[in-house]
């Protein structure tokens, strides 16, 4: 974790493949902070200089965190800020000495606080509505909730990626279009009409066919296969 005063400081301004950012008609440039539209004469101010007309002071006590198209970054006190660069239009203030880090679909994040609510990622994250936000664990991922909140302060970087709300799964070689998540297999049976009596079984990471015994709970994931069967191996 970094200084807020020195963590941004030596870093080169992150420029977008984009038109760059022009005054408005009295000669200023309009950012916002925490949402509150700050305005500046000068295009190149310092990081100490947007907290303070931004009302957060003293800037010391504060972070800055840039809001990019893809990412943000903490600005650093004596860092100077090149307002008419793309993705310098929102920064959001922490009464903070830290910074966190988090990566969602391997793009870099900082942060200014340990929490951060899954509704505030998704703004920052550029999540859609039909996206979920998933956090990677080793043994069993995450997904979280509207909710949640992200704790940013347990060792090491936490590591997200975004799924589509809705996957593709077949059921008998036809496409099934149903929600994410971890289902029993009385569930899956209801959810795919399967006939009364019949087993069901899905293709594993191997490529077999593997029954889904009584109340077994199954993660599933896009591209699944489904199938069923009368029980004994009979074909149905």
């Amino acid at each position: 974790m970094e200084n807020a005063q020195t963590g941004g400081q030596g870093r080169s301004q992150p420029v977008e493949a984009e038109a760059a950012r022009r005054p408005g008609p009295d000669g200023k440039f309009t950012t916002t902070v925490n949402g509150t539209a700050v305005e500046f004469g000068d295009a190149q101010p310092k990081g100490e200089r947007i907290l303070d007309k931004a009302g957060f002071g003293p800037a010391g006590d504060f972070v800055l965190i840039q809001l990019m198209p893809k990412g943000t970054r903490s600005i650093g006190l004596d860092e100077t800020v090149d307002l008419t660069a793309p993705g310098t239009e929102a920064f959001r203030a922490f009464e903070s000495d830290r910074i966190f880090r988090f990566t969602l679909d391997d793009h870099g994040f900082e942060w200014g606080v340990r929490k951060i609510a899954e509704p505030e990622l998704r703004i920052i994250g550029r999540v859609r509505d039909d996206e979920v936000i998933i956090l990677d664990r080793d043994d069993n991922d995450v997904e979280l909730k509207p909710g949640d909140e992200l704790d940013l302060g347990e060792a090491g970087t936490e590591h997200l990626h975004t799924e589509k709300r809705l996957i593709t799964v077949f059921f008998e070689n036809n496409p099934r279009e149903i929600p994410r998540g971890t289902y029993t297999t009385e569930q899956l049976k209801s959810l795919f009409g399967g006939q009364q009596g019949y087993v069901l079984e899905v293709i594993n990471e191997e490529g077999n066919l593997t029954e889904l015994k009584p109340g077994k709970k199954l993660r599933v994931k896009d591209g699944m296969r489904f199938f069923e069967q009368v029980p004994c191996g009979g074909s149905s």
